[in-house]
């Protein structure tokens, strides 16, 4: 009796089985052919050299376009303005590194690095045009009215096109911390833009570069950080 029950409750149980391999099968068949295609992320290296050459190209332009003498002479002779332009650069590098990283899953420790290297090349800056703010012959290096807000907008207006890579790339990869990655990618953006503007500017007056050079990348991060940092959220679903 008892091993016609089992043959039964074989007979039984076969059949439910080979139906939800059938099941399971069709589940997994389904959810494989819904998946989008995924594009490969380019490598670190090669999303850098990238964005160094769309930089090149528009400090070309920028410089070939340019009707007076560039900032090479400031560079040389104010110690303030070339302190800027370092600071500039290494936020310019530490931050488009930290800000690629951000969307490399495994790539913590470079975005970490890259987001200190950043802030203390803006640190530094900073720090030098305020020092030279408060020396008594401060008052003679005044910038031409308007100069600041002009710098400004050029800086944010040469933000876009390398920011615009930047953040398609963000956005193509996968953020663990949306917030950092947000900030970062707008304040490297705005370093980018503010070097060419130092390199074409010439104004060594420490206010005007605070403001008008050293400003961009703070109040991009600042008034942008928030409405990408939603973009980001929704795309991870």
């Amino acid at each position: 009796m008892e091993l016609s029950e089992a043959a039964a409750l074989g007979r039984w149980v076969e059949p439910a089985r080979s139906a939800m391999r059938d099941s399971s099968e069709r589940l997994i068949r389904g959810m494989v052919e819904d998946l989008e295609p995924v594009t490969p992320l380019p490598r670190l290296r090669s999303a850098f050299a990238m964005i160094l050459s769309l930089w090149a190209v528009l400090l070309g332009v920028v410089l070939w376009s340019q009707d007076g003498p560039s900032a090479m002479g400031a560079l040389a002779a104010d110690r303030v303005y070339l302190a800027a332009f370092a600071g500039l650069v290494v936020a310019s590098v530490g931050g488009t590194i930290s800000a690629l990283a951000a969307g490399t899953p495994g790539r913590e420790r470079i975005e970490v690095w890259g987001m200190l290297l950043a802030l203390f090349g803006l640190v530094v800056a900073a720090a030098a045009c305020l020092v030279a703010m408060n020396a008594p012959d401060a008052d003679a290096l005044a910038a031409p009215m308007g100069a600041d807000g002009m710098c400004f907008r050029g800086g944010a207006l040469l933000a876009l096109l390398p920011g615009g890579v930047i953040l398609s790339l963000l956005v193509r990869g996968w953020a663990l911390h949306p917030v950092r990655a947000s900030l970062l990618a707008l304040a490297a953006s705005g370093s980018l833009g503010s070097v060419i503007v130092h390199m074409s500017c010439g104004i060594v007056a420490p206010a005007h570069v605070l403001v008008g050079h050293l400003g961009v990348p703070v109040v991009l991060a600042a008034l942008g950080g928030y409405p990408l940092v939603v973009i980001l959220q929704r795309l991870r679903g």
